[in-house]
């Protein structure tokens, strides 16, 4: 009887000592949560009109609205493809962001061929970098249209694919802007040939943490403690974004990959008679310097991907390396990543997107290197 009786006791105990000691972690969540700094996500963020778009005339609910659900897309195996959407400030036709300013008579079509910084949905279809290059070209001559071939996410052998899609002819021009997207989804994602439905469908499978540790604490009533536990990994880097020489094995041959397209979109345009130019897209790392509010867009783990800094750092200098090459080939590239240095003001939302006055920077930057026939 006593056996039992101690038995029972212990039980008791043990059961009082996980109460207590659930109840003391939710406490201490709790109270850590309250001292950890509080980001907002991107759509909440830009709602609030920071200080990029402080001077922006178009700034606006409805322009938010727009800018949050004009950009939609289909991926297939290859590409993703923009749906068609027609707004006050955004417009997709024809599976393009529309370019403003195009002139009726146009002989030869400039097609700018990039990722979500060429698309733009940060800004009205007026303040999109190929609109601004359009102005630009109507000043000296009305012989170009610009076609917007900017698609979210996608890096530079998907714009390849998209250029063999083209039927270019003597006299156009081709303009390839990134860098970016091969950096973030070759070598921080490691995904071996970007963002696409099969990666996508990977990458929206949920781990151990969210399919099995969460759902248990939130039966039990740990809310803060799950809370904790989801702020913990959101704001940590990916495993295999922490080793240096992973990284720079992944940098190396996504920089090679990324000049092995550059090449034979240059070969393709060539065989048409088309001119070709690459540049290098600068990003919010490749400033000579930062203000508060930048250093701040990338601590802010829900604007800027934590470890995405350190994967930038040891892989930018490679594909600057192979864009050296290139022009020692023969074919322009052009290295932008200083191009925003002496910039007025605010001009980044997170850490490779920017509103209407960098985007005038970098078209003006564009146009400049281009050889235009008047």
């Amino acid at each position: 009887m006593a056996v039992k009786f101690d038995r029972i006791s212990n039980l008791i105990i043990v059961l009082v000592t996980l109460i207590v000691t659930s109840y003391l972690i939710e406490i201490c969540s709790q109270l850590i949560i309250k001292k950890l700094p509080a980001y907002d996500s991107r759509w909440v963020f830009r709602a609030k009109k920071p200080p990029a778009y402080s001077d922006s005339p178009y700034f606006s609910a409805e322009f938010m609205h727009e800018s949050s659900n004009g950009e939609k897309g289909k991926f297939d195996d290859k590409v993703r493809r923009l749906v068609n959407f027609e707004g006050k400030y955004i417009n997709v036709i024809d599976g393009h962001r529309r370019t403003a300013f195009v002139p009726e008579d146009a002989k030869n079509t400039v097609y700018i061929y990039g990722a979500s910084t060429i698309y733009s949905q940060e800004v009205p279809d007026e303040y999109t970098i190929p609109s601004i290059v359009q102005r630009k070209i109507n000043e000296i001559t009305t012989q170009y249209k610009v076609v917007n071939y900017g698609v979210s996410s996608m890096n530079s052998e998907q714009q390849l694919f998209f250029l063999h899609e083209t039927t270019l002819k003597e006299g156009d021009i081709v303009i390839f802007f990134d860098g970016g997207c091969d950096i973030i989804y070759k070598v921080y994602n490691d995904y071996e040939y970007g963002l696409n439905i099969n990666t996508l469908r990977n990458s929206e499978k949920p781990g151990v943490l969210e399919s099995r540790i969460l759902p248990v604490l939130e039966k039990l009533k740990l809310i803060h403690f799950a809370e904790l536990l989801k702020y913990i990994k959101q704001q940590s880097p990916p495993l295999h974004t922490r080793n240096a020489e992973e990284v720079n094995a992944r940098a190396i041959k996504a920089s090679e990959n990324f000049a092995n397209n550059i090449r034979l979109a240059h070969q393709y345009s060539k065989a048409s008679g088309s001119d070709f130019y690459h540049f290098l897209q600068p990003s919010i790392f490749s400033l000579k310097s930062r203000t508060k509010h930048e250093q701040f867009l990338i601590d802010n783990f829900l604007l800027t991907p934590p470890g995405m800094e350190f994967v930038y750092t040891h892989s930018i200098d490679k594909f600057a390396n192979q864009s050296d090459a290139l022009n020692a080939d023969g074919i322009i590239s052009v290295d932008l990543r200083s191009v925003l240095d002496n910039r007025q003001g605010e001009v980044f939302l997170d850490f490779a997107h920017t509103t209407g006055r960098a985007n005038e920077i970098i078209a003006t930057a564009i146009f400049s290197m281009v050889r235009w026939k008047r």
